[in-house]
């Protein structure tokens, strides 16, 4: 009779074991990682844990000595978003909704125009094509604080190229234009939509929420591929549908009690965006020659990617221009163009360049960005908790934004699932 023999078995008898087997099977790729990681951790992720350290205390330049900091809490992160700092021209809504507005208008026109560009350029008939493309892309290759300093002398009241253009054309054409604009100091606002803007927010909101709604119903909280809740799904929908509902019924009652501006926090967030002082088109111009070419690069590389026999099927077809536009070469270059508008997002939102070595966040704050402002908050104010807690709430706005910006524009979907 033969004995029964037991084969040992092939799977790891614990989480240890595995790690330990799944170690000896990878040591070779872990020698190449392990010199990245430890520079990431010296570089990256113990300065970051330092300043979330400091952002619970009251971190100021006598500490920089090693003087310890009393233990506050959660009181900067408090005092950012009431203002209680002590600080010239300082209010965090004001501030963030400016921030918002800057980078959705920035980011459209830059997208806009370098995606026109890049269509424009890729015609066949078009001569010099490479010396148009080398021109574009100049203002993005060039270093970002030399172009705002030279944006700055162009904007100056006494000298400043843009005044003495106007003077030129006065002795021209027998104008009589004003040739002494303060563009970088005067507080006039060319647009001022605040009157109007409680009726906006309102109208604005609820047309979210019913299409919120209605996109709800239609789509449903169950994934139909699993048949279980989309979580993600529920989370978005019905919490866009609380918040927008929420800022169109609290507006709504401001409005009633003819005090809009006074109790709505929705609405300090367009204290400045909804008027923009006459500095924040001089900086705006000067971002969007920034930008654009970035733009433009990665759209020609994407227009490039596209068989001409899609657009040859079309014209068969009787397409238009706008139609093929349409239904060919925008879905083709999203797989390009969303991250890059992502991308562009990220970098507008924290653009220190321009506004500081243009306007310096002035005149009195009104073109100050978050980043500025928390530069300011170090260099200026030496107050280094507040600065870390500012930083990790800007870090968190960026986060939302673009979470936010994924689920809008489906970045991580593979093309065939758009």
């Amino acid at each position: 009779m033969s004995a029964v023999t037991s084969t040992p078995s092939s799977q790891p008898s614990s989480m240890w074991d595995s790690l330990k087997a799944g170690l000896r099977s990878s040591g070779v790729p872990w020698l190449f990682i392990v010199p990245s990681i430890l520079l990431m951790v010296f570089i990256t992720f113990l300065p970051q844990a330092y300043q979330i350290l400091i952002s619970f205390r009251d971190f100021r330049a006598p500490n920089l000595t090693g003087a310890p900091a009393a233990y506050v809490g959660l009181e900067n992160f408090v005092n950012v978003f009431t203002g209680n700092l002590n600080v010239p021209n300082y209010a965090f809504l004001p501030l963030l909704g400016f921030n918002i507005m800057w980078t959705i208008v920035n980011v459209f026109f830059h997208a806009s125009i370098g995606i026109a560009v890049a269509v424009a350029l890729n015609g066949e008939r078009v001569l010099f094509r490479r010396f148009y493309r080398a021109i574009f892309v100049l203002p993005w290759a060039l270093p970002g604080y030399i172009t705002a300093l030279i944006w700055n002398n162009l904007w100056q009241q006494n000298g400043g190229g843009f005044n003495l253009l106007i003077a030129q054309i006065n002795n021209w054409f027998g104008t009589n234009f004003t040739v002494n604009t303060n563009w970088l100091g005067s507080q006039d606002r060319p647009f001022n939509l605040l009157p109007i803007m409680p009726y906006l927010l309102i109208i604005v909101s609820i047309i979210i929420v019913v299409w919120l709604v209605l996109r709800t119903r239609r789509l449903g909280l169950i994934n139909k591929a699993t048949g279980k809740l989309d979580a993600q799904r529920g989370f978005f929908s019905i919490g866009a549908i609380i918040m927008f509902g929420a800022v169109a019924a609290g507006t709504i009652l401001d409005v009633i009690s003819n005090n809009g501006f006074a109790s709505n926090q929705a609405l300090k967030l367009f204290d400045r965006a909804g008027a923009p002082v006459l500095a924040f088109y001089c900086v705006l111009l000067a971002n969007i020659w920034l930008g654009w070419p970035f733009m433009m690069v990665v759209a020609t590389g994407a227009l490039q990617s596209i068989p001409a026999d899609l657009y040859e099927a079309a014209d068969v077809d009787g397409a238009t221009k706008w139609t093929q536009f349409r239904k060919i070469t925008l879905p083709m270059i999203r797989p390009a163009m969303v991250p890059a508008i992502m991308l562009g997002t990220v970098w507008t939102f924290n653009q220190f360049n321009v506004i500081f070595f243009i306007t310096s966040g002035g005149p009195a704050g009104q073109t100050e960005l978050l980043v500025t402002q928390s530069y300011k908050l170090i260099q200026q104010e030496q107050l280094y908790g507040v600065a870390a807690a500012f930083s990790i709430v800007v870090f968190f706005i960026l986060l939302i934004i673009t979470l936010i910006n994924n689920r809008i524009t489906r970045a991580t979907k593979a093309f065939d699932e758009a």
